[in-house]
């Protein structure tokens, strides 16, 4: 069945409030990141390891968060797009109707949730990019393999270890 006028106008008023709402974090965020910066110490000299590692895993985390937040601000975009288009509530890989159900709950849905599971067993990424290969198959594991890739016991039986420095091998 597919989406009532009424509700393709409360989905667009939750895509538009989540789309602002995203958008004034990553501000918030971006005019910390300058007051970080403007006091932030100038050399890391007298910086404790621990200190600097946990300064690491902050900025990676902020920068994981900031990524996913793109995607899903990107995510959104489109869907407003797909609304002004007329195709809003449509699986874009099957064409079939994605439940009102799935869209209240996630009103940037792209695939019904049939779809989305092959999408994500495929390593469907989005719709410009499409992961071909794993990046790294040992030997034997399919037809897809990575000559490089050997255990440390294959590696051991080349080159040896400490004691034995190949000797065995």
């Amino acid at each position: 069945m597919s989406l009532t006028k009424q509700q393709i106008n409360e989905l667009e008023q939750s895509l538009l409030g989540m789309k602002k709402q995203l958008e004034e974090q990553q501000e918030l965020r971006e005019n910390d990141e300058s007051l970080q910066e403007s006091t932030g110490e100038i050399s890391s000299v007298d910086s404790h390891f621990g200190d600097m590692g946990s300064e690491l895993y902050d900025r990676e985390l902020a920068m994981a968060l900031d990524e996913n937040q793109e995607e899903i601000l990107e995510d959104i975009n489109q869907a407003l797009q797909r609304i002004e288009e007329g195709t809003y509530g449509k699986c874009v890989d099957t064409g079939e109707e994605i439940p009102y159900e799935r869209l209240k709950v996630l009103p940037y849905a792209k695939r019904t949730v049939a779809a989305q599971e092959v999408a994500d067993r495929e390593g469907k990424v989005s719709d410009e990019y499409e992961i071909e290969e794993p990046s790294f198959v040992r030997k034997g594991e399919g037809n897809l393999e990575d000559s490089r890739m050997r255990t440390v016991d294959e590696i051991m039986d080349t080159h040896g270890n400490a004691s034995n420095k190949g000797e065995d091998a």
